[in-house]
């Protein structure tokens, strides 16, 4: 069975953009007990978006894909964070955020470069 990677990579944003304007934080419905558990979910999501989409692109000769996926994901999730306290009334702008997001999907990327070099 093949996998689909876009369909996979698309829902992955659909995720991270319902999550980032749908989802309350503080709700009761969301556990809070870890210190900083949402920079957790944002190194996670971010991390396999920037996988999932990798995959979506492999077998494609694009040069530089890794880096544009990675600014990719910078620009999306910099758009997020600054769309957040306009088109809501409860999230702010979260510099720590940004940093997740670009740790989770720099790390993923960096995996994945270096398992494809090492077949």
């Amino acid at each position: 069975m093949k996998i689909n990677w876009r369909f996979i990579s698309f829902l992955n944003l659909l995720l991270i953009f319902y999550l980032s304007f749908f989802i309350i934080p503080g709700n009761k419905d969301i556990p809070s007990s870890i210190p900083h558990l949402d920079k957790i979910g944002h190194f996670i999501l971010y991390g396999f978006q920037s996988a999932s989409f990798r995959m979506a692109l492999k077998g494609q000769q694009i040069k530089y894909s890794s880096l544009k996926i990675f600014i990719f994901c910078f620009l999306f999730g910099l758009i997020i964070e600054y769309l957040q306290p306009i088109l809501t009334n409860n999230r702010v702008f979260d510099l720590f955020d940004i940093v997740a997001n670009m740790m989770g999907a720099f790390l993923s990327l960096t995996i994945l470069d270096f398992l494809v070099k090492k077949k």
